[in-house]
């Protein structure tokens, strides 16, 4: 009983999935280790680089943050719709190899970012690692994997909503699966956006691009506002998901 009651699910879906699968434990695993990667990056080899650890610290906890975010909503897709058909492992297989690979830019862009606003780089730009020459292909590398890892989200949720009717979701979890759906369509354009300021703004503002990764917060919020307005425009407003 103490296990169901932590599993009632969120306001706007129910979690039909009581027990973590095979494919939620490789997963995991596989988050893990990403973590792991990232956290390997910031080993000190000399004093030099522990007197400078604070700028590691912070970047390592951007790229922690980040690869949070995406375990959360790879969890929750689980948990909501408790799917694991052949396309779905498929898409998850995808998911978890540009998660792999998605850290090694990461981490490189979350130095960078750390560098550049804490005055870590020399008044000419230059860096033995980066030059601002170069930013713009970094940020091409590292919005590649991150679109690609918003367009398989999109992918997973709009699978699920067609299989809305096998799995009983309500007029809620409908509007709320094509919210998140729209969420990953959003970040996918904002990411294009940061990478095309990146390309042909001016320098230095060029490498200042991904400020613009701030409107995920206005994404998120309107797309919150439409998921409401498409159940008051059905007359299911009220309806939350059962228990």
């Amino acid at each position: 009983m103490a296990r169901k009651s932590l599993l009632r699910g969120e306001r706007n879906f129910r979690w039909r999935s009581p027990n973590v699968s095979r494919v939620e434990n490789l997963s995991d695993i596989v988050f893990a280790l990403v973590l792991s990667f990232a956290a390997a990056q910031s080993i000190p080899t000399s004093f030099a680089d522990l007197a400078d650890l604070w700028r590691d610290a912070i970047a390592f906890a951007a790229c922690f943050a980040l690869i949070l975010t995406i375990w959360h909503t790879h969890h929750a897709f689980f948990r909501r719709y408790e799917i694991e058909d052949a396309y779905t492992v498929f898409l998850n297989s995808v998911l978890l190899l540009l998660i792999l690979v998605f850290v090694y830019p990461l981490r490189l862009m979350a130095d960078f970012v750390v560098t550049f606003y804490t005055g870590g780089y020399e008044q000419t730009g230059a860096n033995p690692v980066l030059s601002f020459g170069q930013v713009k292909y970094l940020y091409l590398i590292f919005g590649s994997f991150y679109i690609g890892v918003q367009v398989i989200f999109a992918l997973l949720y709009a699978h699920a909503l067609r299989m809305g009717a096998a799995i009983d979701l309500n007029s809620r979890e409908r509007s709320y699966t094509r919210y998140e759906i729209e969420v990953a369509l959003g970040i996918v354009a904002i990411t294009g956006l940061v990478i095309a300021l990146a390309f042909f703004g001016p320098q230095p503002w060029s490498a200042m691009s991904g400020v613009l990764f701030a409107l995920i917060v206005l994404i998120t919020w309107v797309c919150g506002i439409r998921a409401e307005r498409r159940l008051t425009s059905s007359g299911a407003g009220g309806v939350t998901p059962s228990l």
